[in-house]
């Protein structure tokens, strides 16, 4: 099983590429550099359906194989053709410059970036997404915050398709011992990066300093992915999310990310079914989620159970 990519390889046009399960390129000519390439979108197979990613406002790929539904994210506009929900996000302009995006962070945030870099000497690092030994750490820390806030455990297979495309972004803030306090998977093109998963142990800890302590982690590297982004060309930064509910829990975390500045925009979750097998596939699984929602008194589902943002997950 594999996918394929298509990438744009600067000025000399487009070239395909067969990816394998585990990662690594099957076919195609090698590209010269991994930011060079605009991933515009990512096929598999999932519950007997050959599925397709496209992220942002990229189009599908003429070229690539067909596919049975395509899930379009982050939409500036519904799809034409397609079902859609409204999905509302907090989007952090990067083409500012480094003075104006500090000038956007509010006096408290600005105040536990600077404590977490200088007084707690906290370490931001980026990981190799492509790293079992690093997915490994990130699904471990992952379930266990998983399991406080009783959300299902990680989606590896997701995260690895990603990696193995090249358009998952895991970095970590360390304690000066090395010890991982937070990790951030964000996806990310050539222009645009979105916080998808944010796990940290801080609901565990027993102390209020220790939270504290794990709290500025997270806040400077959130930062740091900012500028780091920046730095490399990315033109948007998003936090995956923003609650327009009640929720005190909710509006706790809309204060942490309001603390960098941003302007919320409203855009669009879109999913295209494009074949018959692809409709009768997943109708009968929807039918199947609207009954355990009914048995479990939940809320209505969302478009689909597999779509990588979701308001109850980049929302943390």
């Amino acid at each position: 099983m594999g996918w394929t990519v298509k990438c744009r390889l600067g000025i000399q046009g487009f070239a395909l590429f067969k990816v394998g399960p585990r990662g690594g390129f099957l076919s195609g000519e090698l590209v010269r550099s991994e930011r060079e390439c605009s991933f515009r979108m990512i096929t598999y197979t999932s519950r007997f359906l050959t599925r397709a990613e496209i992220w942002f406002d990229n189009e599908p790929t003429a070229t690539a194989r067909p596919v049975d539904w395509i899930l379009y994210n982050l939409r500036s506009s519904p799809v034409p053709g397609a079902q859609s929900r409204i999905f509302y996000t907090l989007l952090v302009d990067l083409s500012q410059s480094q003075e104006q995006l500090r000038s956007e962070l509010n006096e408290d945030t600005a105040y536990k970036v600077r404590r977490a870099r200088d007084r707690d000497k906290i370490i931001c690092e980026s990981c190799n997404a492509r790293d079992p030994a690093v997915m490994n750490d990130f699904e471990k820390m992952y379930n266990a915050f998983a399991a406080i806030k009783h959300l299902v455990p990680l989606n590896r297979p997701r995260l690895e398709r990603l990696a193995a495309a090249g358009v998952l972004d895991i970095s970590a803030a360390k304690d000066p011992q090395g010890n991982v306090l937070v990790y951030h998977a964000n996806y990310r093109d050539h222009r645009r990066a979105t916080q998808l998963e944010t796990p940290s142990l801080y609901r565990s800890l027993p102390q209020s300093a220790a939270r504290n302590f794990s709290g500025r982690a997270n806040r400077y590297l959130t930062w740091s992915n900012i500028l780091r982004y920046k730095n490399e060309g990315l033109k948007a930064f998003d936090f995956g999310g923003w609650h327009l509910g009640s929720d005190p829990e909710m509006l706790s975390i809309n204060d942490f990310k309001r603390g960098f500045g941003g302007t919320v925009v409203r855009e669009y979750q879109c999913e295209q079914i494009l074949t018959l097998k692809g409709w009768v596939v997943l109708c009968a699984a929807k039918l199947l989620q609207q009954a355990r929602s009914t048995l479990s008194n939940e809320g209505e589902p969302v478009l689909n159970s597999e779509f990588p943002v979701q308001a109850s997950v980049a929302i943390k």
